[in-house]
């Protein structure tokens, strides 16, 4: 195992999948609206960062699935996770 995988840590919260490595997390709303909202908010942050995380969703709840390459945390794969954080912050407002 590499250094890189040994010092992984996922943000709070997020579920930490090893083979193939990937980090995971599942939102909840309180309606269909935040969901919504919350899913627009993660388009942006996917264009701006170029990266399309594996989605799963329903009325209220969003699986946000974020997969890695190898065993290495790819930087602005991480900062996805932060951003996603943020956004269900202000779906939920």
């Amino acid at each position: 195992m590499n250094q890189e995988l040994q010092d992984l840590q996922a943000p709070e919260g997020w579920e930490i999948q090893r083979r193939p490595l990937g980090w995971s997390k599942r939102f909840e709303f309180a309606d269909y609206a935040q969901t919504r909202q919350f899913l627009d908010l993660l388009t942006g942050v996917s264009e701006k960062l170029g990266y399309y995380p594996n989605l799963n969703f329903a009325k209220t709840y969003v699986v946000v699935a974020i997969q890695f390459e190898g065993d290495a945390v790819e930087p602005e794969r991480a900062e996805f996770a932060a951003a996603a954080e943020h956004c269900a912050e202000q779906a939920r407002e």
